[in-house]
């Protein structure tokens, strides 16, 4: 489960993939983003779990808001003994940026080659600076910092492991290695995280009217979140 986006969780999936190519198994990602009511939400999900035959490994990935219903669903994948991962990004600045450099990202690769890259892949070369604008900057804080509260407040009664981006970026392959284990897979090895940061820490260098966003987080109500910038 991630709370919106710019989490990781390509490199994620990706690496957990590489770690288990030998186990037989199935995966899908984002599928709320397509079915948008409860009733095909459950529906799929309660499907999806329950085709297991000859299945090692089965892997879902959502972002919580998309979710619909979220005591239902915590109640299918209770009915399913599924485990559960969250991943978090507690700086929603960060998060705010990214997403809108992936979308500027998204929309450049879609113009070039005819498909919309949302991460960076291995070898490609990411996105230079790029000016965001500071209203759309601020609506996408508010949408992350909503998304974070609500991964927060998603806890069912499932065993569940908590990834934290920072130690995702710090080593994706020892994560992926103890996540495999946490989920009994005798699995080991090195992988080779299929994408790449996209955007810098230093947000200077990757947005050249940093100053113009920082201002307009100070005029808002999310003005505490300044610290963020820097961390």
């Amino acid at each position: 489960m991630t709370p919106w986006g710019r989490v990781g969780s390509n490199m994620f999936m990706g690496s957990i993939k590489q770690l288990a190519r030998d186990r037989v198994g199935k995966y899908d990602n984002e599928r709320f983003n397509e079915l948008t009511g409860a009733d095909e939400q459950e529906g799929w999900l309660t499907e999806f779990f329950s085709e297991t035959e000859e299945l090692e490994l089965i892997g879902s990935k959502q972002n919580i808001l998309s979710i619909r219903e979220p005591r239902t669903v915590g109640r299918v994948l209770r009915e399913h003994s599924v485990s559960l991962i969250r991943m978090r990004r507690a700086n929603v600045i960060k998060v705010a940026v990214s997403q809108l450099r992936a979308e500027i990202y998204a929309r450049k690769t879609l113009a070039q080659n005819g498909t919309a890259m949302w991460g960076v892949r291995s070898g490609r070369i990411p996105l230079g600076p790029a000016e965001l604008d500071p209203r759309r900057f601020l609506t996408a804080v508010k949408t992350a910092k909503n998304a974070d509260e609500r991964i927060l407040a998603f806890r069912p009664d499932l065993p569940t492991l908590d990834i934290d981006y920072r130690q995702l970026q710090a080593d994706p392959g020892r994560i992926a290695r103890y996540t495999c284990r946490w989920l009994g897979l005798g699995v080991s090895g090195e992988v080779s995280p299929g994408f790449i940061k996209a955007t810098p820490d230093d947000l200077e260098s990757a947005v050249p009217n940093l100053a113009e966003l920082r201002a307009a987080l100070a005029r808002s109500r999310m003005a505490a979140l300044a610290p963020m910038f820097d961390e």
